[in-house]
């Protein structure tokens, strides 16, 4: 069995809106996070996966701790879940607000070209990093569309078709600050496969 994302990945919910658009739609603090893969878990052939009773699939044997910045309380965060509750940021759409708000679809290849060219930065004492997913979330979108009529005295002229105006701001839930280099630490790298040698994580 082999993980789909690797450790570094990009990834988000499979039910954030830039999947399907350039724009959020509604409340921008109900959007996911974009995360970092931070292991890969693989459950051994003993896991239970289906529920004895009604014969469905209630768990994975892959899953992965994901890391994401919360602006709000200023801290990451770690989240365990499922392969298929994920999907990688290579399918997401995102909107550059150039002068226009028409985006082109170059504006968002651009970026996942970028995403894609990560490395991990060689450690170099007072350099400035940021986390992968910063960029992603200082480029989120929201539109939100006001319809009006136009006012004479006081009262809406009913003959007059309603002016349709799209605001458009950003959403920045997650975006991380940039960070200087004052130490480093080697990850422990025990318990990474099972007596069988089959890889655990």
């Amino acid at each position: 069995m082999k993980n789909k994302y690797p450790v570094g990945c990009i990834v988000t919910f499979k039910s954030h809106p830039l999947l399907y658009d350039f724009m959020i739609k509604g409340d921008g603090k109900l959007v996911p996070p974009f995360m970092i893969v931070k292991e890969a878990f693989i459950e051994d052939i003993k896991k239970k996966i289906v529920d004895d009773v009604t014969g469905e699939q209630i768990a994975e044997r892959v899953k992965y701790t994901c890391v994401f910045f919360d602006d709000n309380k200023t801290e990451f965060k770690e989240v365990i879940l499922y392969e298929s509750m994920l999907t990688n940021f290579k399918e997401i759409f995102i909107a550059k607000m150039d002068g226009d708000t028409k985006s082109k679809e170059s504006d968002y290849k651009s970026l996942i070209k970028e995403a894609s060219e990560y490395i991990v930065p060689d450690y170099n004492y007072g350099n400035i990093i940021y986390f992968r997913t910063k960029k992603f979330e200082v480029f989120k979108k929201r539109s939100s569309i006001k319809r009006t009529r136009d006012l004479i005295d006081n009262k809406s002229v009913e003959n007059k078709e309603f002016t349709r105006k799209e605001t458009i701001q950003y959403v920045v839930n997650y975006s991380t600050p940039e960070f200087v280099l004052s130490g480093i630490k080697k990850e422990n790298h025990d318990n990474l496969f099972y007596p069988n040698g089959d890889i655990k994580k």
